[in-house]
């Protein structure tokens, strides 16, 4: 959990980087990382270029931190700047993924197989969640966010998220146990 604090912390931080502080930059940039890398991985599929976007934002933020008029606006104009981002890496042209190819001389292809297929399950589930419920759990699931600082991300109060964090689970949880259903009643077709 956060500190209540922790978010005029932040602002503190914003102002202090505008003043060409660097390590308040850093600290932004380590504080907010997760949620860039969750929501450029909710666009991509794929954490190597989720990483890569992340850093492309937290780049084109420092380059542009003269043009932030408020620095309590902070994490909704570096949200900004990341979906910018994610929007350009759409159209350029598709790369295959080293992720997506499984290839006869993997060491244990068998493995590899069943990994793939199980992420793309819960790839599949997650899909099937409103945008803003996938990012939000994403944030704090995966990347250990709390909800104070997702909500300023986010520009929407914490009891939104927590609201939106809530009801992703419910369903993934409704889906999975749907999946694990179907699983033992085919299994026991056999």
């Amino acid at each position: 959990m956060v500190k209540p604090d922790a978010i005029a912390e932040d602002v503190a931080l914003a102002a202090r980087a505008q003043a060409g502080d660097q390590p308040a930059f850093a600290e932004l940039s380590r504080r907010y990382r997760p949620a860039l890398v969750a929501l450029a991985f909710d666009r991509t599929r794929n954490f190597d270029d989720a990483q890569d976007l992340a850093q492309e934002a937290l780049v084109r933020a420092l380059e542009h931190l003269a043009e932030l008029h408020d620095p309590a606006a902070f994490p909704a104009w570096l949200r900004s700047i990341a979906a910018n981002a994610c929007a350009s890496w759409t159209r350029r042209p598709a790369l295959s993924s080293l992720y997506d190819c499984v290839t006869a001389d993997d060491p244990d292809i068998a493995a590899a197989v069943i990994a793939r297929a199980e992420q793309r399950e819960i790839a599949r589930a997650l899909q099937t969640l409103p945008d803003a419920n996938r990012r939000a759990l994403l944030m704090h699931t995966w990347y250990d966010m709390p909800y104070e600082r997702i909500a300023a991300f986010l520009g929407v109060p914490v009891t939104t998220v927590e609201g939106r964090i809530f009801r992703a689970r419910q369903r993934l949880r409704k889906m999975l146990l749907r999946r694990t259903e179907v699983l033992a009643h085919s299994q026991g077709e056999r």
